[in-house]
Order: C-alpha cells, then sequence, then structure tokens
C-alpha cells in the first residue's frame, strides 16, 4: 500500500510568563480570605483528583501550609468516583502514579473508604458522601475547570463536578450517571452538588486553568456561596485556551497513546469530536473518519476507558488492559460504549492500512491524516501532504524545515517510534518543547486563534 508522504508541523500557542505557583495560589487564597473560618486544630479535607494537572503537587503542597497557618491540620482525600478499580488501595496507586504521596506532599493522605447516604433528591434518588466528608470541619476542593468529555454545558468539568465524583467515591459517580440517564449530566451533577454543598462543610474551591500547553495558566479561589454562579464563566474563559487539532476534518487521526491521566476518556472527546453517549448530544466537529490508539499509557494502570471511541488498536494495547479496572470505570460512568475493544492488529502499519482501507476512495496525494502524542499535546503534529500544504500559510502554523516532507518511520516489525521520540531524533530535536521558532505576540496569536475558530 502506498502511504502518503509526511510532515511536521507546530501550532503557535501563545505561551506566557506566568507566575511561580506557589504566589499564584497563596495571593488568591488571600485575595478570598476563603480559609478565614478555619479554627486551631480543625480538620480540613483537601481534594486530590485522578488527572495529570501540571503542577498539582505545587498546588496541593501550598494548600496544605496555607491551611497549616490558618491553624487547622490539612489532610489528602483521594476524590477520583470509580478509579484506581473504585477501591481505596487503588486509589492512592492511582495518586502515587501521579507522584502524590504523603512525602511529596507532606501532609496524610485518606486511606479508608467508608460511604454513607447523606441525603435523598427527586424523592428517591441518594447522595453520597465518604465518611471522611461528612466528619470535616471543612473541605476544599480543588480542581482544573475544562470541558467534560461526556456532556456539553454551562458547566462541565471542574468544581461542582468534583464535589459530587469525588466526595461521593463510586457509589456517588455511579449514582450521577445513573440519574444523568434520566435527566442529563448537566442536571445530574447540580442537583447532588447542591445537596453535598447543603449538607457538607465546604469552604469552597480553588480552580485551575491552564493554558494551550497544559501550563497551569491561572488560579482562582472560589467560597462555597460563589461556586455556582463563577463556574459558567470560568468554563467559557477557559475553552479560549483549550489546545485543539487545526483540522476540523480528517480522514485518520493517529493517537499515540491514551490513559486516565490525560482524559477522562482516555482521549479528550472534544478533540476528537466523538462523545458516544446515547442520552446526550454529539459533538459536531471535528469530523474524524477513523482513529487508530497505538497504546495505553503506564500512568493509566491498565484503564483503557475511552478505547471504545477508537476504530483501530494494536495488540500490545489491548494485552496492557486490567479489565476489572476498565469495567469499574465504564459500568460506574454508565458508559460501556467506551470499553468496547476495536479490532486489534498486531503492528501499527496493519492498523494503519487497515483505516486507510476504510475510509473510501483515496490518493496518497490527498489522504487527510494526522499523527499526534495524545488529546493533550497538540502543539506538534506529523501531517499527511494534503494537510500540510493548506495550513502552510496560515498565521498560526510554522512548518518544520520549510514542510520537508517523509515517510512514516516504521521499524521492521511495522511499528512506529512514538511522536515524541521522532520529534527528539531530528536534527535540531528541541523543536517538540516550542524552542528555535520567530516569537509571536500575544495580539498577533489572538487573532490567529480567533480566525481559526
Amino acid at each position: 500500500m502506498k502511504y502518503p508522504k509526511f510532515g511536521l508541523i507546530r501550532q503557535k500557542f501563545e505561551k506566557g510568563d506566568y507566575p511561580d505557583v506557589s504566589r499564584m495560589v497563596r495571593r488568591e487564597l488571600e485575595r478570598s480570605n476563603l480559609l478565614a473560618r478555619i479554627g486551631k486544630g480543625d480538620r480540613v479535607l483537601i481534594t486530590a483528583g485522578s488527572r495529570g494537572i501540571e503542577s498539582m503537587n505545587e498546588v496541593l503542597r501550598t494548600c496544605v501550609a496555607a491551611v497549616r497557618e490558618a491553624g487547622g491540620e490539612p489532610f489528602l482525600y483521594p476524590a477520583m468516583g470509580s478509579h484506581g478499580k473504585g477501591t481505596a488501595e487503588g486509589q492512592l496507586e492511582v495518586l502515587s502514579h501521579l507522584g502524590i504521596t504523603d512525602a511529596s506532599i507532606g501532609v496524610p493522605i485518606h486511606t479508608e473508604l467508608q460511604v454513607v447516604e447523606i441525603d435523598r433528591i427527586f424523592d428517591s434518588v441518594p447522595v453520597y458522601a465518604d465518611r471522611a466528608a461528612l466528619d470535616a470541619d471543612h473541605i476544599l476542593i480543588v480542581n482544573r475547570i475544562k470541558e467534560h468529555t461526556e456532556y456539553i454545558g454551562d458547566t462541565e468539568s471542574g468544581i461542582l463536578k468534583m464535589a459530587v465524583v469525588g466526595l461521593g467515591r463510586q457509589p456517588g459517580a455511579e449514582t450521577m450517571h445513573r440519574l444523568a440517564v434520566n435527566i442529563s449530566y448537566y442536571k445530574a451533577i447540580h442537583a447532588i452538588a447542591g445537596s453535598l454543598f447543603r449538607n457538607l462543610r465546604i469552604l469552597g474551591a480553588v480552580a485551575l486553568l491552564e493554558d494551550h500547553s497544559n501550563r497551569l495558566r491561572r488560579v482562582e479561589a472560589i467560597p462555597a456561596g460563589e461556586v455556582v454562579a463563577r463556574e459558567p464563566q470560568l468554563l467559557q474563559e477557559s475553552k479560549i485556551y483549550k489546545p485543539k487539532l487545526p483540522f476540523e476534518e480528517l480522514d485518520i487521526l493517529l493517537i499515540d497513546e491514551i490513559g486516565k491521566e490525560i482524559s477522562g476518556t482516555g482521549m479528550d472527546t472534544k478533540v476528537v469530536g466523538r462523545i458516544m453517549n446515547v442520552y446526550e448530544k454529539e459533538c459536531e466537529s471535528p469530523r474524524i473518519t477513523r482513529i487508530v490508539v497505538r497504546d495505553l499509557s503506564e500512568t493509566s494502570g491498565g484503564n483503557a476507558t475511552g478505547i471504545g471511541l477508537a476504530d483501530y488498536t494494536t495488540r500490545r494495547a489491548v494485552e496492557k488492559i486490567d479489565f476489572k479496572a476498565t469495567i469499574t470505570n465504564c459500568v460506574s460512568a454508565v458508559a460501556p460504549e467506551k470499553g468496547r475493544i476495536p479490532l486489534a492488529f498486531e503492528s501499527d502499519r496493519e492498523a494503519m492500512d487497515a483505516a486507510l482501507r476504510t475510509i473510501g476512495i483515496w490518493t496518497p496525494d490527498r489522504v487527510r491524516a494526522a499523527w499526534i502524542s495524545d488529546t493533550k499535546s497538540l502543539e506538534w503534529l506529523a501531517v499527511s501532504s494534503a494537510l500540510a500544504e493548506a495550513v502552510r500559510n496560515e498565521p498560526w502554523i510554522e512548518s518544520y524545515e520549510g514542510g520537508r516532507l517523509f515517510d512514516l518511520p516504521y521499524d521492521s516489525a511495522g511499528n512506529l517510534p512514538t511522536l515524541k521520540s521522532f520529534l527528539q531524533s531530528q536534527p535540531g530535536h528541541a523543536i517538540h518543547q516550542g524552542r528555535g521558532h520567530s516569537p509571536q505576540s500575544t495580539e498577533e496569536s489572538k487573532r490567529a486563534r480567533m480566525k481559526k475558530r
């Protein structure tokens, strides 16, 4: 099979010179006076989730230090619903994979799991919280504000969702997802979060906002009473800085790896344009005919949630699946389709061959294919010649070495290196870190982003 040629392109994401993380967090805690209600000896629960959020360790360390300075006794609480097989041990292991441990944060991590029913809504729907959340004198929710992988709404993934899924553990997560089948994700999250905010001693939240390169761009501390009104505004802000593919239509998207630390569904549904949720609205763009997933990330711990969004994968990816972890996550999320196993091939080449055979009639110079590391890492892409030509003169795109084209670098077994390692092998390999390019002004970058959107 004759393949298209590929070239390397870079999206010129705006790169800010942000102050250090600890300063950002401390400034916001002081501005909001969020910790003023903490009394001497009060036990303060601080949430720690399962997403791979840059600088999360430093954010948590700073929150811990600030709580101690206010007289409180902080502890970290694994807040991740059904992740880590829904067990206390599994969730501690997830945090450890992310570098979040007693030693790294300097504070105890809650090691027990005792879920209790604290309320009923709609007459018969239970609201759950872990005993640790019920007994804590105060709760500080720490989470990133971003789009949710399962629905489209005024609030998506953020503070309210962390309260429902995180504080409620696996039963709370499953109840929310089951209720969503009846009334939608948005309404289910808001209804359960309303009960939790009424029944638990929640101080408020530390909201994290990232830039296009997944760097922590801004922090905002929000008192509990202002979360419902403020979160929709922060979600709109987060969308401006979210990384996305620079194309609205693709024949093939080749993804090196998926994992829970990358996205709740392994790959970001809004990036690939596939929510695949039978009771929620589907994405309108981008439109991708075939998705090929090459592997699972090591940090995912075998949780392959989201692999069902792909059309093709490899045997090595399937062999890494921890089916108990994946089943627990998918069933709790009422999303069995996310755990379906795509057609799996012995090599990357075979998977790509199958993808090319199922995109219709094509010629190498017309195939619209892109190769990415994962759905969070979208600054550098390898794209087919047709796509490279389509964006050659766009102001937000830079072509490596003037658009030099190459064949996909299969080895003798028909497998590819990761895109990151391939970039590192190129002359001037620092390109994958965004160096060696002409700077673009903030205003030019903003105009380019608006034109693209």
